[in-house]
């Protein structure tokens, strides 16, 4: 099917030719640079670069595995019952047993309660920023310290996320990770990131990330302890994986960051576009942009009045209105994931049942998100 408004657009690539021609000299310099501009804008202690958000995500359940192992404490996480599959994936190739908590009644996010009544044993947690709406970081790092338990802040779909105080939510907890891919906020074309807040826990990420190597002489030569030798760079400490970011990807990351204050205004104009036309509609409900900092990735639309998600597709869709479901819905209704649990999350069954989304990327001109707006406003008055 072909829409008319879809949720992104294409992203642009007129000028990247040029700045690629400009840029691409030697080996890592783009990925050094992109690292050096994203710490410095966003204030980031240690950044790691790799090939998707989803990389991301396994890196830091590997950093996290590897950790706990050397305490000596069972590999257990809990996750929200809205996470994405590869965050659930990454803990499982981890070696991680799973527990899952339902989000708050009539949100997206992991319910903190839900999560204390659940800390028996657990040793992570992962709290997912759904749909770039932020989670409760504060209170959840608060329980998951008093159980002894560290912190993987799931922000793939978000990425300058701030607390009342201005203070950037990476900073609460051990790790946090986000995704260039291409609808998300900053495109790389495929990307991602992996935010530490100690030198040790860097140095862990880039080995894991760089095959488990030892050497550490392509961060500072005066951090690599491994010998001197022919076999300097081939010398592995750990089980790793090979998943930087490209060089290419990297540059591409660079160009678009260039503009990236102006794309954060476009999406938050978007959504207040939506919110404004559909927020006085008796039979929907729609959520306030929070307070961030940042843009949220997308527009989430809760249908009152019994009415579903699959009702809402058939008559957008027949209108060319692109809308989806939230990531595919609770996490343990998947096939691939039903072995991990057979509860029924009730919070998140219903929001799962009852809400679309639509976009607010930086590509969708103004018009069209005002269009989409009255189509909806419309259709369910």
């Amino acid at each position: 099917m072909e829409y008319k408004y879809t949720c992104t657009g294409n992203i642009t690539i007129n000028g990247f030719g040029d700045f690629l021609e400009e840029n691409i000299k030697e080996a890592r310099r783009n990925i050094n640079l992109f690292s050096n501009e994203l710490r410095a804008s966003f204030n980031i202690p240690f950044i790691s670069l790799v090939n998707s958000g989803s990389s991301a995500n396994l890196a830091a359940a590997m950093v996290m595995a590897e950790k706990i192992k050397s305490q000596g404490k069972p590999l257990k996480a809990i996750v929200s019952a809205f996470t994405f599959p590869t965050t659930m994936s990454s803990l499982i190739l981890a070696g991680f047993e799973i527990e899952m908590a339902d989000v708050e009644k009539g949100g997206l996010n992991i319910d903190p309660e839900k999560l204390r009544e659940k800390m028996n044993g657990v040793s992570l947690v992962v709290p997912t920023h759904f749909l770039g709406f932020p989670a409760r970081i504060k209170q959840i790092t608060e329980i998951a310290r008093e159980h002894g338990a560290f912190v993987i802040q799931d922000a793939c779909e978000t990425m300058h996320l701030l607390d009342d105080d201005n203070n950037e939510l990476f900073t609460y907890g051990d790790i946090t990770t986000w995704s260039f891919y291409h609808p998300h906020h900053l495109s790389s074309y495929g990307g991602g990131a992996i935010i530490t807040l100690n030198q040790d826990d860097a140095m862990l990420v880039d080995s894991i990330c760089h095959w488990g190597r030892a050497c550490k002489c392509h961060i500072d030569p005066s951090l690599c302890k491994n010998p001197d030798g022919p076999a300097h760079q081939f010398t592995y400490e750990r089980v790793g994986v090979n998943i930087e970011i490209s060089e290419l990807n990297a540059c591409f990351g660079r160009w678009q960051f260039q503009n990236f204050d102006k794309y954060e205004e476009q999406r938050k104009a978007n959504y207040q576009c939506l919110y404004d036309t559909l927020s006085d509609n008796k039979n929907l409900k729609v959520f306030e942009h929070p307070n961030i900092g940042g843009s949220v990735f997308v527009f989430p639309v809760y249908l009152k009045n019994g009415m579903t998600v699959n009702d809402a597709y058939k008559k957008l869709s027949a209108q060319g209105v692109e809308i989806r479901t939230l990531m595919g819905g609770v996490t343990n209704e998947q096939k691939a994931y039903r072995f991990i649990s057979d509860e029924i999350f009730t919070n998140a069954h219903d929001m799962a049942e009852h809400t679309f989304f639509i976009g607010i990327h930086q590509t969708i001109p103004y018009d069209n998100a005002k269009a989409v707006a009255e189509i909806i406003n419309k259709t369910f008055s």
